[in-house]
């Protein structure tokens, strides 16, 4: 099977496919024009979000049978198009949640408590106590809108702040955690402090 690479990958992936007998085909650069004149003989796509994988391209691939996208969502690709074609399509769901989670929390702390503010200040010798003084968690409603694999670990971050957490999400989700609560979006709208 030959496989093209649109981004760079972690190279026990190159590896991997190469001991099963296929054939790697590293293309990190070329623009788009370039790659569909390339695509022809293609039967697999692993990329990121480099290049748009839409119905020009896969007609121009005959032979592909599945695209991997490196990262959590599709939104580069047609995905009504490739499964219409028989298309396989896999991408890393989760594989960042954890991180995009703590880095929310991250920024959420820092926004209440007003840090890069004061930071800033205290590097010019602007003390401005009062001014500066930021807002606790405990007893706010905190709102996720998309409760997938990252709303999930965002609100397992949130546990331990005395908080509600309220979510939307447009399919069928279930709470997990004891301060968690599916709403409507009206109900976000009236409840939401955060």
């Amino acid at each position: 099977m030959n496989i093209l690479h649109l981004d760079s990958n972690h190279p026990k992936l190159i590896a991997s496919l190469e001991e099963q007998g296929h054939t790697n085909i590293i293309d990190y650069n070329s623009p788009y024009e370039e790659v569909l004149k390339k695509i022809g003989d293609i039967n697999g796509i692993i990329l990121r979000s480099r290049i748009p994988i839409e119905k020009v391209l896969m007609d121009k691939a005959p032979g592909l049978n599945f695209i991997a996208r490196v990262g959590v969502g599709m939104e580069n690709i047609d995905i009504d198009y490739a499964m219409a074609k028989g298309i396989k399509l896999f991408s890393a769901k989760g594989g960042n949640s954890n991180a995009v989670g703590e880095h929310t929390l991250g920024m959420l702390l820092s926004l209440t408590k007003k840090i890069v503010k004061s930071h800033t200040e205290i590097h010019q010798n602007i003390w401005k106590r009062e001014e500066n003084r930021g807002v606790e968690l405990s007893g706010k409603t905190v709102v996720i809108i998309g409760y997938g694999n990252t709303g999930q670990a965002f609100a397992k971050k949130l546990q331990g702040f005395d908080v509600q957490v309220l979510f939307y999400d447009i399919l069928e989700k279930q709470p997990q955690y004891s301060n968690v609560k599916k709403a409507s979006l009206t109900e976000i709208q009236e409840q939401a402090d955060i």
